[in-house]
């Protein structure tokens, strides 16, 4: 990821006017009349954005081609529309989506002339605003004032949050490009989830009735369907009428469950899709990833659904609702009986051991199933109680929250990829049941308060639930590392060579060159290391954060990011000072190797130069630069020391605690060579 980040900020370095023409061609589309509604123009602007804070293009440049391109589109667009004047209409694309026409007019006529200074900002009616308001005769003066004032401050307001955004990945960068692309997939995959079920709920409610419209006619056209079902389906509130229409849905649920319960059982390829996503997932774990992922999977577990599906079962039984609390705790309680005799039928085990019970199989993902069980029957509890045009909302939202589960399920090592499809399959199949039976004979809704009243409980519940267990989940949850054992003069023989030679990042990506391995305890190496200038950083928290922002700050001030090495943040991080830069210093991370020589841990580690960067003119941060050379080193006396090259020539300095040593420091590193350099001096050297 990084060389990949670094291959396109240098082609975008050697061809700036092509990436300027780029930003100006996306920003014309997305101001474009019409064809604004289908170029996703603000993302690619907020990409520009990200571009500008990760150095690869300029700020003023970007947003004068930004600016350019949405000012010359929104002024071709009113030329179309007061040249042609009602002709507009016939246009084809206008003439089968009129309704685009009549929002743009409704906007215009009650915002006036300042409807393209709005519009610009306002989704829906952007890019046919300055057709309309050419097309109903508005001065083209005023029109020109209006746009470009509009679009010298558009410009900016894209641009500014995605180099917010930029830095934001380039900070996470810094401890892991696994993060960074971690936390873009989460914001992209969000949103996509998010919008994608907003569009499919209020699709279903909307056509729903010209749907079972459409089912009797069919039934009415065809003597033996009517003769079979119409008697139950021309009821003025009948089950199968519903049932029929979702049976397809239901049928497609149920199949998927089966066939991937098939493939589990007899060993099919989809064994090997869930081994692949396995690894591909693991290889994007960090510290920080898996503490994000470990409260959002406890948003599914078992006690939170419950207490959430109790306290709305309550709060309708006093609402006198009693026919809707009987369905949710029949649909909540069901759901979890099914799934569970699932499980101990099928006895499938689990990527990892991390429960007892029968909850130690794996499959279906209960997390997944009753995600959607109950999150989903309470969205339609919920969605009664709201107006038509905002029911979508409760529904796209539990989508989501399910989404997310089921993606924290599966990045936690906790489930095999078949176990969530499986697990949704079976809970949608389930919802829709309960669904259909629940609304075949529903009374009018008479309660209100639902929707805040769940919301209310689910924040306080999850509260509860995370600062009783978040941190027994979370250790449950890290990476398991295994540890292997090595005799001591094995690995300064030649067991060294057998650790890896850098930092892993992503899968195949490797990052600094590992200078160092060191055996012994890290505490006292850090104690050594303090008689010649090493010492901890400023901790990292959130108000040593706010030294970032400070002007011209002392390196040695700023805290550290920690980076990430398979998976883990380094056990030791120390500094110390670079001689004769204020803008630098040196940083020293260790990270567990997974072995232990003669029952002591051996280490993995770097010395590297750190750099202080300015992001935006606002954050200083220090950021990663050359792994110095091992010979530039500066070692304490006590601590055991041999210098060893790998083939490609690069030293590795192994280090050694010596009564951790075998032998108790029998085993002693070669003396400094003759000739070479004192060690603050090829520090300083080294660094430059």
């Amino acid at each position: 990821m990084t060389e990949l980040l670094a291959h396109l900020v240098s082609w975008i370095g050697a061809h700036p006017h092509l990436a300027g023409m780029a930003v100006f061609c996306v920003a014309f589309a997305e101001s474009m009349a019409v064809v604004g509604l289908l170029v996703p123009g603000a993302a690619m602007i907020l990409a520009a954005g990200a571009l500008i804070a990760a150095g690869a293009l300029s700020f003023w440049p970007t947003m004068a081609w930004a600016a350019a391109g949405a000012i010359l589109a929104d002024g071709f667009s009113f030329w179309l529309g007061h040249h042609y004047r009602e002709d507009i209409r016939s246009f084809r694309l206008l003439a089968n989506h009129p309704h685009m026409l009549a929002r743009g007019e409704e906007f215009f006529r009650h915002h006036g002339g300042k409807s393209v200074f709005i519009g610009r900002f306002v989704g829906p009616v952007r890019p046919v605003i300055p057709l309309v308001a050419g097309m109903l005769g508005m001065e083209p003066l005023q029109f020109v004032l209006y746009n470009v004032l509009s679009g010298l401050l558009w410009a900016p307001a894209y641009l500014l949050p995605g180099m917010a955004f930029g830095a934001s990945l380039s900070l996470a960068g810094e401890v892991a490009g696994r993060l960074a692309m971690l936390i873009g997939g989460l914001v992209l995959g969000g949103w996509l989830v998010f919008a994608m079920a907003r569009r499919m709920v209020r699709f279903g409610l909307r056509r729903f009735p010209a749907w079972e419209e459409r089912l009797l006619r069919a039934v009415r056209s065809s003597p033996l369907l009517h003769r079979w079902l119409g008697g139950l389906l021309f009821r003025e509130l009948s089950l199968l009428r519903p049932l029929l229409l979702f049976v397809g849905l239901f049928g497609a649920c149920g199949w998927v469950f089966l066939r991937i319960t098939g493939d589990v059982l007899h060993g099919e390829p989809l064994v090997l899709v869930d081994h692949y996503l396995y690894n591909l997932l693991q290889g994007l774990r960090t510290p920080w990833g898996d503490t994000l992922m470990t409260a959002v999977t406890m948003t599914g577990d078992a006690a939170v659904l419950v207490a959430v599906a109790a306290v709305a079962c309550c709060w309708l039984l006093w609402r006198r609702a009693g026919y809707s609390a009987r369905f949710l705790g029949i649909t909540t309680g069901g759901g979890f009986l099914l799934v569970y005799t699932i499980k101990n039928v099928t006895r499938i085990p689990r990527p990892a051991e991390l429960y007892q019970g029968v909850v130690q199989w794996a499959f279906p993902s209960s997390h997944a199933t009753m995600a959607v069980v109950v999150y989903g029957f309470l969205a339609l509890l919920c969605g009664r109680e709201l107006e038509p045009g905002r029911r979508w909302l409760p529904g796209a939202l539990a989508i989501l929250l399910a989404a997310a589960i089921g993606f924290s399920r599966l990045y936690l090592g906790a489930h095999w990829f078949s176990d969530v499809a499986a697990g949704y399959a079976l809970g949608m199949a389930w919802l829709i049941l309960m669904a259909v039976s629940y609304f075949h004979r529903v009374p009018a809704c008479r309660y209100h308060g639902l929707c805040r009243l769940v919301l209310a409980t689910f924040f306080l519940v999850v509260l509860l639930h995370w600062s009783a267990g978040f941190e027994r989940n979370r250790t449950m949850y890290q990476v398991r590392q295994s540890v292997t054992s090595m005799h001591f003069t094995r690995w300064l023989r030649d067991g060294w060579q057998e650790m890896p030679p850098a930092r892993q990042d992503l899968e195949g990506e490797q990052e600094q060159f590992f200078n160092l391995q060191y055996a012994g305890s890290p505490s006292w190496l850090a104690q050594e290391l303090a008689r010649v200038g090493w010492r901890r950083p400023q901790p990292l928290t959130a108000a040593s954060c706010l030294r970032w922002l400070a002007a011209a700050p002392d390196p040695l001030t700023l805290p550290v990011l920690p980076q990430v090495h398979a998976g883990r943040h380094e056990t030791l991080l120390l500094v110390r000072p670079r001689p004769g830069s204020r803008t630098s210093f040196f940083a020293l991370r260790l990270w567990p190797a997974g072995v232990e020589l003669d029952d002591t841990p051996l280490y993995l580690g770097t010395v590297t130069r750190m750099e202080v960067r300015t992001y935006l003119g606002l954050v200083s941060l220090p950021r990663t630069g050359a792994v110095l050379p091992a010979a530039a080193l500066e070692m304490p006396a006590a601590v055991g020391r041999q210098a060893v090259h790998r083939p490609d020539c690069r030293e590795v300095l192994l280090l050694w605690q010596p009564e951790k040593g075998r032998g108790k420091g029998s085993v002693q590193g070669p003396a400094r060579e003759p000739g070479s350099l004192p060690a603050g001096r090829a520090r300083g050297r080294a660094g430059d």
